[in-house]
């Protein structure tokens, strides 16, 4: 009888390319997240508490595996904190966390810091692991900036700055081939990029070629970006969380180019070019619905 795995964060970008690649191998797996509606049909899914340590541990009860994805919070270290207890209480065997590219808990960026320092929860936590750190994902580009890129104006506060992005599908895959024999990986971590950096002219550029027509990057003051976010409603911490990482992309702090991918999965990661061919139809804006003449 196999590992009984658990899939959080599985209706986010990763988690959805994960569960696909699971559910096709026949793997005996939970799919849990704070939402269950974007999950692929057919899915078995679990809604989670993070805020309630014994709920996790009834979740996490005869879980051998889980794939711990967490959602960004303010209070995110207080809940991956109840997220171990639970799962070692549980009998959880192995956790494989998604952390984040650079994450330091001595990092001047609020995004890496926070995740380095649930790193380190989970190193002392009495668990087997492993982690994950990928980059920004390629689908950044759809989701949140798609609407942007549809209307042909991409406005960041990154500079010119250079990012390797990732293919989710890339991480996804690499996270799949940890699963098939978790306990080997003990206390290992992976940094994972894709295979060059790219800056958001070069990026939208490449759009641009896909969509056949003009899409401009327009680099803003962190003053603009964040005056943008307060319109929105968005929250401080988060306003704070997103500025970190626009800051750490414009000091070139995400620009290294990991060989970790080429050595767990013997093959390039994925191109920004051929991401930009398959999601082209994402930035091509509808067609309006013209009105038929007055006779």
């Amino acid at each position: 009888m196999g590992l009984r795995m658990m899939v959080t964060g599985a209706s986010g970008t990763m988690g959805q390319e994960l569960v696909k690649l699971l559910d096709k191998s026949g793997v005996d797996f939970i799919a849990a997240s704070r939402s269950l509606d974007r999950l692929p049909a057919g899915i078995r899914g679990l809604q989670l508490n993070y805020d309630s340590a014994p709920l996790l541990e009834q979740a996490f009860r005869d879980i051998d595996v889980l794939f711990f994805l967490q959602p960004f919070a303010e209070n995110m270290v207080q809940q991956a904190t109840n997220v171990f207890r639970a799962a070692r209480a549980a009998g959880v065997q192995f956790v494989l966390r998604v952390s984040g590219f650079g994450a330091s808990v001595s990092s001047p960026y609020l995004y890496q810091r926070v995740q380095g320092e649930v790193d380190e929860l989970l190193k002392n936590s009495g668990l087997r692991y492993c982690l994950l750190r990928p980059n920004i994902f390629m689908q950044s580009f759809v989701n949140p900036w798609g609407e942007a890129l549809r209307q042909g104006i991409l406005y960041l506060p990154q500079g010119e700055g250079r990012i390797s992005f990732l293919h989710a599908r890339d991480a996804a895959e690499v996270a799949a081939r940890i699963l098939t024999d978790p306990l080997y990986f003990h206390k290992f971590s992976f940094d994972l990029t894709g295979e060059r950096a790219l800056s958001n002219a070069e990026v939208v550029s490449l759009i641009s070629y896909q969509v056949q027509r003009r899409v401009c990057y327009v680099p803003v003051t962190e003053e603009v970006a964040i005056k943008s976010m307060q319109k929105s409603a968005i929250e401080p911490w988060d306003v704070e969380l997103m500025m970190s990482i626009h800051r750490a992309a414009k000091d070139g702090k995400i620009a290294e180019v990991s060989e970790s991918f080429r050595q767990l999965m013997n093959r390039d990661p994925r191109r920004f070019e051929d991401f930009s061919k398959e999601m082209r139809e994402e930035w091509i804006p509808p067609t309006p619905v013209l009105e038929p003449p007055l006779l």
